[in-house]
């Protein structure tokens, strides 16, 4: 399992950056606040194969309550309709896996993560040949895995986090992604003198 070795933020960053989460229709419109630069075609080609999963019941789920029932016979069922959606958008012209989480992510923040390509080499290394490209299904897989159980270290480490930055109204999976984005930057440039604070706490 990827465990988090430093809990960073980059200094005013993210000032402003994630408090646009809309939970209505209009959510596909945010994308350009996570710096996901889709051509309109391409973006119309991925609402609409979207909307075709509107009712899909991963999305009616928060973190928790997928996580409680994880090795259920219709959690199954989910993550590989989770690989079938990726995989329609993946493959449209300029979008790819990165981008089309990042768009899923605006529509259901409260479930889906933003995986981009610096976190799937992460997690390749850290899995060696657990999952292939293509294989979404597994690497989403592998990222829920992160937080079980749920009465551990990394997911009650988690839930304080968010408790002590209520203010922000972010969800628990974007504060996880922003702690992995502020560890592969600063596992990448901290020599280049990039200021970083670190988040400690007693649990």
């Amino acid at each position: 399992m990827a465990t988090i070795e430093a809990y960073c933020f980059q200094s005013d960053f993210y000032e402003n950056y994630d408090l646009q989460r809309p939970q209505d229709d209009e959510s596909f419109n945010y994308i350009r606040f996570i710096g996901a630069r889709i051509r309109e075609k391409s973006f119309n080609d991925c609402k609409r194969i979207i909307e075709e999963y509107r009712d899909f019941e991963l999305f009616r789920l928060d973190l928790e309550s997928y996580l409680r029932n994880r090795t259920s016979e219709e959690q199954r069922k989910m993550s590989l309709r989770l690989n079938e959606l990726c995989q329609r958008l993946d493959n449209i012209e300029g979008v790819g896996f990165s981008k089309a989480t990042k768009i899923l992510h605006t529509r259901y923040p409260k479930i889906i993560p933003m995986i981009d390509n610096p976190l799937q080499k992460e997690y390749k290394t850290l899995k060696g040949q657990a999952w292939q490209i293509g294989d979404w299904a597994q690497l989403f897989n592998d990222y829920y895995d992160n937080f079980l159980p749920l009465e551990g270290e990394t997911y009650q480490n988690l839930c304080q986090i968010q408790r002590d930055l209520s203010f922000l109204g972010l969800t628990k999976v974007r504060i996880f992604d922003i702690l992995w984005w502020s560890y592969l930057k600063a596992k990448h440039l901290c020599s280049r003198g990039i200021k970083w604070k670190t988040i400690s706490f007693e649990v």
